[in-house]
């Protein structure tokens, strides 16, 4: 009888702990929906500069952050958008890319959009020649790609075609240029001066002012400030509190494809992973014919 008992207290326990974790992983995926963004011949989007935005319903806001990854920033905010189930877009520096890969790796493990912000962020590409402009982009693609090179498939899977100019100082030649190789470029609906030296609480205010008054959009933040991170929780649970969603930026079906097939991609074709065919048992007992040194 005890040990039906004991039994019967272990399997409450367990349905106590998968009931609250179901309910939460539910949580999660109603709190930030996927929105496919098309990116064939290189669309711009964002309200404050182009005509054509994002499919974002009524007060729904998808999170972006430029100039990662940050390793003191960074994964604070990562731990941040977990706590609160909210997935966001990374647009990253190719040379922070290549100095933090470990942090690259993370962002893409914790499910979140990869994008590009040049290689090493020229705040005005108007004023570089065509073919810097152009090195500056695509050497951004090639260190984000690098860093992703030993992660798992579905994380290499997380970079997008998608780029946005440093400063939003973008040109109509590179929009142009970036659309011939089916890469699409994103501004945003608002930002918060959280690139400016102010208050964290500041920040907070502007973002919520500046998302009440446009309705729907992209929000445009930094994971190099630490006054972003001091301040996202809050922003998240005001959004929320005022009956807000979130939407998390990714590429259509194919779009990775689609990019690695133009005339002199920015980015390469995903290499899958091969499954090797498993061998029968009586192959484990030949002796292998390589020296042990092709080995090591």
């Amino acid at each position: 009888m005890k040990s039906v008992l004991a039994s019967a207290g272990v399997m409450a326990a367990l349905l106590c702990a998968i009931v609250p974790a179901r309910a939460q992983q539910a949580a999660c995926e109603e709190r930030t929906a996927a929105i496919e963004v098309p990116t064939e011949g290189g669309p711009a989007y964002g309200g404050m500069q182009y005509p054509r935005s994002v499919g974002l319903g009524p007060k729904q806001v998808a999170l972006t952050f430029d100039d990662g990854p940050n390793p003191e920033t960074t994964p604070l905010i990562l731990d941040i958008l977990d706590r609160h189930c909210v997935k966001a877009t990374f647009f990253m520096v190719g040379i922070y890319a290549e100095r933090h890969p470990e942090i690259v790796r993370e962002v893409a493990a914790r499910g979140h959009t990869i994008a590009t912000h040049t290689w090493s962020h020229p705040n005005n590409l108007r004023h570089f020649s065509p073919g810097s402009a152009q090195r500056q982009i695509r050497q951004g693609f090639e260190a984000v790609e690098a860093a992703l090179a030993t992660a798992p498939e579905e994380d290499r899977e997380r970079l997008a075609p998608f780029f946005r100019f440093p400063g939003l100082n973008d040109s109509s030649k590179l929009i142009r240029w970036l659309g011939e190789r089916n890469i699409a470029t994103f501004s945003c609906e608002f930002g918060a001066d959280d690139w400016k030296s102010i208050s964290s609480y500041q920040v907070r205010i502007r973002a919520l002012r500046n998302i009440a008054y446009v309705g729907r959009g992209i929000l445009i933040l930094h994971d190099t400030k630490p006054r972003t991170a001091a301040m996202l929780s809050s922003l998240i649970e005001t959004l929320l509190a005022e009956g807000y969603s979130f939407a998390q930026l990714v590429p259509e079906k194919g779009a990775r494809e689609l990019a690695a097939k133009a005339a002199d991609p920015l980015i390469r074709p995903l290499r899958r992973t091969e499954v090797m065919p498993e061998e029968p048992e009586t192959a484990a007992l030949k002796p292998s014919l390589e020296p042990a040194t092709a080995l090591e």
